[in-house]
């Protein structure tokens, strides 16, 4: 009889084994792997009607397959408002909506992390390092009264984006929108006049002004430390043509450089930078490119087509656009020479592309 005792400790030990082995496959297999959104580009959109909400949607580039509406489907809710700006810093991506809030996503898994609430009219967003932040905001109504505020109510708020709170308010001119960063200055253009305020991101005053052309809508700095300003002009009786304007961050006191548009009626907007930041794109009744280096604006349209948005991705160098028909959206892709490469359909117009 003792002899056998090993061999039962023996069968004993083999089934438990298995036993332990089984459960471990079981919660192996039903462990739930969260997807993520790595190799593609994502796609932000305005409100469609109905129902009354953005969306964010990811092209596959490997598949050439669109995954629409991927906000709802990882959160499992719709995201409230559509998008007006989309900011991807450090570990998180910032979707600022037209229900006055920015919404905090983690950057591969696109799920919600928190909220930027409290804020009245949010723009657009930059983020200084992965502590601090600004929000280009409008204000419309005086939160003590009620009553509506000076037509002048603008401000950056700088943003905790560790505790999502706001911890500070500048104010700026008539409704801030672009902005740019550069060293410890952060240009913010305020789009209902000519002005462009430099805020010291040390001391959170704004140190000058700069006055450039009327409505001046976006910004970027290139791969040689030049700030880019477009201005869209002023359009009525007293119309005025759109500047591209380059300006010198680390030295302000030397002369700007103006580019004037020819065409008063048409408003130049959507400056950006090509992946390599040696070109800039922008829109003016077509696609334009142009060389950091050019002495003049280029004379011809480098895609002859009325869009409404205009990047590159750095993974090909292919340019994304957008086009809105009726009641059909469509993203455009081009190569960098202006031929097309294809098309697809989103939900909603198209404001902005995120290429990962």
């Amino acid at each position: 009889m003792n002899t056998d005792f090993p061999f039962i400790r023996q069968a004993l030990s083999v089934f438990l084994a298995a036993v332990a082995f089984g459960f471990s496959g079981c919660e192996e297999e039903t462990k739930e792997l969260v997807p993520t959104y790595e190799a593609g580009v994502l796609i932000s959109s305005a409100t469609t009607t109905p129902p009354a909400n953005g969306n964010l949607s990811y092209y596959d580039r490997g598949t050439n397959t669109l995954e629409p509406d991927i906000f709802n489907k990882v959160n499992n809710q719709f995201l409230s408002g559509g998008v007006r700006s989309m900011t991807s810093a450090f570990d998180k991506m910032y979707l600022i909506t037209d229900a006055r809030q920015v919404e905090v996503l983690m950057a591969n898994t696109l799920l919600l992390s928190g909220a930027i609430q409290e804020i009245e009219d949010p723009q657009r967003m930059v983020a200084l390092n992965n502590q601090r932040g600004f929000i280009s905001n409008w204000i419309t109504t005086l939160p003590a009264s009620g009553q509506v505020a000076a037509p002048d109510s603008g401000q950056v708020l700088e943003v905790n984006l560790r505790t999502l709170a706001v911890i500070d308010t500048i104010k700026t001119g008539k409704q801030p929108t672009a902005m740019a960063l550069s060293g410890t200055r952060l240009f913010v253009a305020n789009l209902a006049e000519n002005s462009v305020n430099v805020i010291n991101t040390t001391t959170k005053r704004v140190d000058t002004t700069l006055t450039v052309g009327p409505a001046p809508n976006s910004m970027v700095i290139d791969g040689a430390g030049f700030l880019w300003i477009l201005c869209g002009g002023k359009s009525g009786a007293d119309a005025t043509r759109g500047q591209l304007v380059r300006v010198t961050p680390n030295n302000l006191r030397n002369r700007a450089v103006v580019f004037e548009f020819p065409n008063a009626a048409t408003t130049p907007t959507s400056l950006t930078l090509s992946a390599s930041r040696n070109r800039l794109y922008y829109l003016y009744n077509g696609v334009y490119q142009m060389d950091i280096a050019a002495t003049g604006l280029p004379r011809n349209p480098l895609i002859p087509r009325a869009l409404e948005t205009v990047a590159q991705d750095p993974n090909d160098g292919f340019l994304y656009t957008s086009r809105t028909a009726s009641t059909e959206n469509w993203v455009i892709r081009y190569r960098s020479n202006g031929t097309v490469v294809d098309s697809f359909q989103v939900q909603g117009p198209p404001t902005g592309y995120h290429f990962r």
